[in-house]
């Protein structure tokens, strides 16, 4: 079996990224970021009660999220995305927030997050930290794809000694 172990920027680039954040200023200059690094499948949500519907209907491959916005808030939004995530999924969201405090780490790190970086942005370090959560997402889909396939082989899953004698030990 030939395969790319990381995924190429071509693949990179096709992921699908949200923003939420309900200050519009940070979405332009996010959304700006990712159009110079050749990111065209961007959506963005100002309003934290469009969320959940937006995350659902467009699927995204990453969420960059805003923590402390009107009702509900993102830790309320990072809730609802992970119960709706199947088991074994793994959505990763960066969490942007002006509140940079050991506390707001936590519970954000705690509430599901996957990395946190403190406004003002720096949209160098954001690009990184993007393509760092997108490569470990596609890698995360090709293990499991890769498992699937072992599983789905004659004899996956018993022992030597079973496959051996053909019988359980």
């Amino acid at each position: 079996m030939n395969v790319e172990l990381f995924p190429n920027e071509q693949q990179l680039n096709a992921a699908k990224i949200l923003i939420i954040d309900d200050e519009a200023v940070v979405i332009r200059l996010l959304e700006w970021t990712l159009r110079m690094a050749r990111f065209p499948n961007v959506r963005s949500v100002t309003d934290s009660a469009e969320a959940l519907k937006v995350f659902n209907q467009f699927q995204p491959d990453l969420v960059l999220l805003d923590l402390y916005m009107p009702e509900p808030d993102g830790f309320t939004i990072l809730k609802k995305f992970r119960e709706t995530m199947a088991d074994g999924d793994f959505l990763p969201v960066l969490v942007l927030t002006g509140y940079d405090t050991a506390e707001t780490r936590n519970q954000a790190m705690s509430a599901g997050a996957n990395d946190f970086l403190a406004k003002p942005i720096d949209c160098t370090e954001v690009m990184l930290r993007i393509r760092n959560l997108l490569q470990t997402r596609f890698l995360h889909r090709q293990a499991r794809e890769m498992q699937k396939q072992l599983e789905a082989f004659p004899g996956a899953g018993k022992t030597n000694s079973q496959t051996q004698t053909g019988r359980k030990p």
